[in-house]
């Protein structure tokens, strides 16, 4: 039996944004308004889908994304934005809970 956590608990809100692809890390940038996060960057939720100028955006729950540098630690882990729509550990970074990390795949499932 598979495990799976997508989408468990997820909580979304529809914001206004430019074009983001999904599974990008963004950021609020102005009211009612987020952006894609630059490297290093806080990210406040994920885009989940981009559609005439609004994105939907996780802002609480399972999210499943690719990781660039170190693989991140199961348990309390930093993350922060990476480039290409990725997440990273860093140091001082916001500690979210992550529940699983695939090497073979370099993604990171964790909990918004």
């Amino acid at each position: 039996m598979a495990i799976s956590f997508d989408s468990i608990g997820q909580e979304c809100v529809t914001v206004q944004s430019s074009s983001i692809s999904a599974g990008t890390p963004c950021k609020f940038s102005a009211n009612g308004f987020v952006s894609a996060c630059s490297d290093g960057d806080a990210f406040h939720g994920v885009a989940i889908k981009h559609a005439s100028g609004l994105t939907t955006l996780a802002v609480h729950g399972f999210v499943t994304l690719p990781y660039s540098g170190a693989a991140p630690t199961v348990g309390y882990c930093a993350l922060a934005a990476a480039l290409s729509g990725k997440v990273k550990t860093l140091d001082g970074a916001k500690e979210y809970l992550v529940v699983d990390v695939n090497s073979a795949d370099s993604t990171v499932t964790f909990l918004l």
